[in-house]
């Protein structure tokens, strides 16, 4: 009797194994609800062809509602009937525990709804989702007695688990559906707010694109204001230069390091040219991307590209009749160098998508940091354009080769502030010493930021040895000690407590970064809260910030 038993009961175990198996991986795929209750009766189903299969979802008031069935009841119920405590369904609700009869005439919890049904053994299950809420119920039937055990507990226990897991991923799938179809809805309203007021700028462009060159003449005769400093021979020299060359038309290459002051020469070219009354229109090449230089250069017409909703003037039209400066040209891609070198030669343009050559007289002046004739040798330059912007080089020294003007670049920074009226400072000879000791990597632009970092943190009325930033100081102690001594870093920095040097060589970053905290606590490797906290602690800020999400990103 046992013998023949052995092999249905491993048959039983292995068909049980396979239908978890085949649940498993089906249900993964399954995100719509309508699918998940119908597929998972049906695998279930096409393994053990039990009399009757149901899966029902509860609510919270406990009332269960039929979502999909296989067998004998089809004929009666249909799906979205409803039960609240009846039978065997809403004792499992109740109890949160499996219920197995494999009799149910003996059942107090079966009943057959009055239905004419064979049912004779009864399983079911209860589904629980994570929070150990009811969330529903599989039942199934058989029309014969004692036709369950407790392996089929376990494998509708298992199927009830999986089940759970499904219908909480389809939950989520709807959640995520409406809040998509919320989502969209919001950005075509939003779509059709910002059209609106695309229209409005649009009118508004028109308008201002007849002032543009007007305004732009107004700009660059304000910015002729702006002088260069200096005594020395080297700017001297440069200067009577810049003198002979600016009445004639020739185009003129200035190079020199950031921070040197290549544009105010050429500024200075321009006001002392016939086109002094004409706009003087610069472009900073590397910081456009080559479409976007390409369209600020020579202007696109309205068509042309996604987003050319108006025709657009560019800045070397703009230009005509003044001068054009191209700031950072060793950044231009080879592109654009090619349709800048036929606007030199030719003097004529097209706009982007234009048909009609435009003709404009402009003088082109041009700087860069980079060493042109390396970047022609390396291919990254072309080298006829090269020749036709340096008719004239200028090479504008570096502020560590003129040491002779930082007094006189000094004074005039002490005594105009970018920062508003603050008081004037005088500066004691041992500081002024040790910023002319300074190598200045940053050249000019390092030293107007160096000054009005400290016309701001100074507290006495004369800048003193000991206010400047750290590193100025260890050159000054450097230069003193000098190489005989065998003493690199020696003088007052050796009397600095770890903080002050830590003090100021975060104020000394901040200078450099020109007061952005963002960047500065970046370079420093810390984080923005804790540059704050330490700008609190120096007394610079007048309250610690307390969350992160307080701190302005500047």
């Amino acid at each position: 009797m046992s013998d023949h038993k052995l092999p249905s009961l491993t048959d039983k175990h292995r068909t049980q194994l396979l239908m978890l198996n085949e649940l498993s991986h089906r249900l993964q795929s399954l995100l719509t609800a309508e699918n998940l209750y119908k597929d998972t009766l049906k695998i279930i189903q096409s393994r053990f062809k039990y009399y009757y299969i149901s899966l029902w979802t509860t609510a919270r008031d406990g009332t269960n509602t039929l979502q999909a069935h296989e067998g004998a009841y089809a004929n009666f119920l249909s799906p979205g009937f409803q039960l609240k405590g009846e039978g065997v369904i809403g004792y499992v609700v109740k109890t949160k525990k499996a219920h197995l009869s494999n009799d149910v005439s003996k059942d107090p919890n079966f009943t057959s709804l009055k239905l004419p049904i064979e049912t004779k053994s009864a399983l079911c299950v209860p589904i629980i989702d994570a929070d150990q809420s009811m969330i529903g119920v599989l039942n199934v039937e058989a029309a014969e007695a004692n036709a369950f055990d407790e392996d089929d507990l376990y494998v509708m226990e298992g199927i009830g688990a999986q089940v759970s897991l499904a219908l909480s991923n389809a939950q989520l799938f709807i959640r995520v559906n409406d809040f998509n179809k919320e989502l969209k809805k919001i950005v075509e309203e939003k779509t059709q707010e910002l059209r609106v007021a695309n229209e409005r700028i649009l009118e508004q462009q028109k308008l201002l694109q007849k002032e543009n060159r007007a305004l732009k003449t107004i700009v660059s005769r304000s910015s002729g204001s702006k002088e260069i400093i200096g005594q020395s021979p080297a700017i001297a020299s440069l200067l009577s230069m810049v003198d002979k060359i600016a009445p004639t038309r020739v185009s003129v290459l200035i190079q020199g390091e950031s921070g040197t002051g290549k544009e105010l020469i050429a500024h200075r070219i321009h006001r002392q040219s016939d086109r002094i009354d004409k706009p003087f229109v610069t472009i900073n090449c590397g910081a456009l991307q080559e479409s976007l230089l390409e369209s600020e250069l020579f202007g696109h017409e309205k068509g042309s590209f996604t987003g050319a909703v108006v025709q657009k003037i560019g800045l070397a039209e703009t230009a005509d009749g003044g001068t054009l400066f191209l700031d950072e040209i060793g950044e231009m891609s080879l592109n654009i160098q090619t349709k800048l070198l036929r606007f030199i030669q030719e003097g004529e343009m097209y706009r982007i998508g234009g048909k009609q050559p435009i003709r404009v007289d402009v003088r082109v002046l041009s700087a860069t940091n980079r060493d042109l004739e390396t970047e022609v040798k390396a291919g990254r330059f072309r080298e006829d354009l090269f020749y036709r912007l340096n008719t004239i080089t200028l090479r504008v020294p570096p502020l560590r080769k003129r040491p002779e003007d930082i007094a006189m670049l000094v004074k005039s920074f002490l005594d105009s502030s970018r920062y508003g009226n603050l008081r004037l400072l005088s500066i004691d000879p041992k500081a002024m010493d040790a910023l002319k000791n300074y190598g200045w990597p940053g050249n000019i632009r390092e030293l107007q930021n160096t000054i009005e970092q400290l016309r701001i943190l100074t507290e006495g009325p004369e800048i003193r040895l000991e206010d400047l930033p750290f590193n100025i100081r260890m050159a000054q102690s450097s230069q003193a000690a000098g190489p005989a001594s065998g003493v690199t870093n020696a003088g007052p920095a050796l009397a600095m407590t770890l903080e002050d040097l830590e003090r100021n060589h975060i104020l000394q970053m901040l200078a450099y970064q020109h007061g952005n905290k963002t960047r500065t606590a970046k370079v420093l490797g810390i984080t923005i809260k804790t540059l704050y906290n330490k700008l609190h602690r120096y007394g610079l800020l007048e309250t610690a910030p307390t969350m992160v999400e307080n701190i302005p990103q500047q």
